[in-house]
């Protein structure tokens, strides 16, 4: 009995041993599982920052970007409103340079209304001989512009006809403002008409000299008035007899 107390002692302290060990062991690696653990929760602590932190940059960056759009839109609405305003300017420019021209050309009207007023008294002044003469020399003014604008229109077909004149005066009415121009004022006989559908070409004042010519020769007669002997020469210049 004596024997066995000795083994029951060093039995149990070998069994106090082996569980002490065993409690060691299990503890070390529940502190070792703790320490991974916190060392997780650590971890998901910092990526859930980093996500708080990337939201509100995003939101910030949204809220930046949505600034910028409306600040965009605001400019783009100025530079709407300014440009439409630079439209207005201008057109009020062309109205105001309408305008001056109006006035200008009022202001001409009344100085050619005021010396024709003068003429007009001066005429009354006048015997019939003089009258019949200051109507004489009118008309053959009149006749000298028919013939300058007769020889520009030649010119001008010419140049769209390889130099050629026309061959006749109808030909070129697209030159021609209209067809009381090929009518001397002084021709009685004459039937004026507004339409050139409605000219005859013999009822024509003038005479074209030059049809189917050309410019070579400068000072040749392009046409003339029977009634005045006024000519209008190849280079368009008229010469008064």
């Amino acid at each position: 009995m004596k024997r066995f107390i000795p083994l029951l002692v060093g039995s149990l302290l070998v069994l106090s041993l082996a569980l002490n060990i065993f409690l060691w062991s299990r503890l070390s690696s529940q502190s070792n599982q703790l320490k991974s653990a916190q060392a997780s929760g650590n971890e998901i602590d910092e990526l859930q920052r980093q996500n708080q932190e990337l939201q509100m940059n995003r939101t910030s960056a949204a809220d930046s970007a949505s600034a910028n759009a409306r600040e965009l839109a605001r400019l783009r609405n100025e530079v709407g409103q300014l440009r439409k305003q630079a439209g207005e300017a201008a057109a009020l420019r062309v109205q105001a340079a309408d305008a001056a021209q109006l006035r200008a050309q009022l202001a001409a009207a009344t100085q050619n209304l005021a010396r024709a007023e003068s003429a007009l008294a001066d005429a009354v002044k006048l015997s019939p001989e003089e009258l019949q003469q200051v109507k004489e020399e009118a008309q053959s003014v009149q006749c000298v512009n028919n013939l300058k604008q007769i020889g520009l229109a030649a010119r001008k077909w010419a140049n769209d006809h390889q130099y050629v004149f026309p061959p006749d005066f109808i030909s070129m009415k697209d030159e021609l403002a209209t067809p009381k121009i090929m009518f001397c004022p002084a021709d009685a006989a004459a039937i004026r008409v507004t339409e050139w559908s409605q000219l005859n070409p013999s009822s024509i004042s003038y005479r074209f000299l030059n049809a189917n010519g050309n410019e070579n020769d400068p000072t040749k007669l392009l046409a003339e008035c029977p009634i005045h002997g006024h000519v209008v020469l190849s280079d368009d210049s008229v010469h008064r007899r």
